[in-house]
């Protein structure tokens, strides 16, 4: 059996500071507001004595800000797969997202693979039907990987979307997951059982 842990980002800072967008060197790649990062710090209790092998985020800078403080505390390379990242609508952008490049990440976020390759990139603009297929096809991929503890944090929609995949439960994708929400899957390839997390 494998377990899988999605997550989705904490708290992000345009949400209580909307004018930040406009002066931003990176728009779209928002970081985390203090009430995230209390929450990305959060995890390391919720985690507390739950095995993690491997994390993965999607390559946007609040998922990354998440997953920071358990992957430190681990001593867990993160690995940025595009697989992984929000929809790509081109109603909320005029283009594929510019994101913080990964030499720069690094300066912060040493424990980063730059050598890591995406399982699955998307393509922009993506309707919702190519949305759902991207998601059913890095959910096959993450747990295809040698791997019975994987953590994943990524977006609402790909969180949602990668669990009613798996589970082969559509209501997931109109299930309100909040910010820094965890939802858990164990299974196998043939059938999974989810549940969130409230910790």
């Amino acid at each position: 059996m494998q377990t899988l842990w999605l997550v989705r980002h904490a708290h992000r800072l345009d949400f209580v500071k909307p004018d930040w967008f406009n002066d931003a060197v990176y728009p779209y790649d928002p970081p985390l507001s203090e009430e995230g990062c209390d929450r990305a710090n959060s995890l390391l209790a919720a985690f507390d004595e739950i095995p993690i092998e491997r994390i993965l985020t999607s390559p946007f800078l609040r998922t990354i800000q998440t997953a920071a403080p358990l992957a430190r505390q681990r001593n867990l390379p993160i690995r940025l797969e595009w697989g992984l990242c929000e929809w790509l609508c081109q109603d909320w952008t005029t283009g594929l997202p510019e994101t913080t490049p990964v030499d720069e990440l690094l300066q912060s976020y040493p424990n980063i693979d730059p050598a890591y390759k995406s399982l699955v990139l998307p393509c922009y603009p993506e309707t919702i039907e190519e949305l759902y297929a991207r998601l059913t096809s890095i959910a096959q991929k993450l747990v295809r990987h040698n791997c019975q503890h994987l953590l994943a944090i990524a977006h609402k929609g790909s969180v949602v979307g990668i669990a009613a995949a798996l589970t082969g439960d559509s209501q997931w994708l109109a299930y309100d997951l909040p910010c820094g929400g965890i939802i858990k899957l164990v299974g196998d390839r043939q059938q999974w059982h989810s549940s969130v997390i409230e910790r």
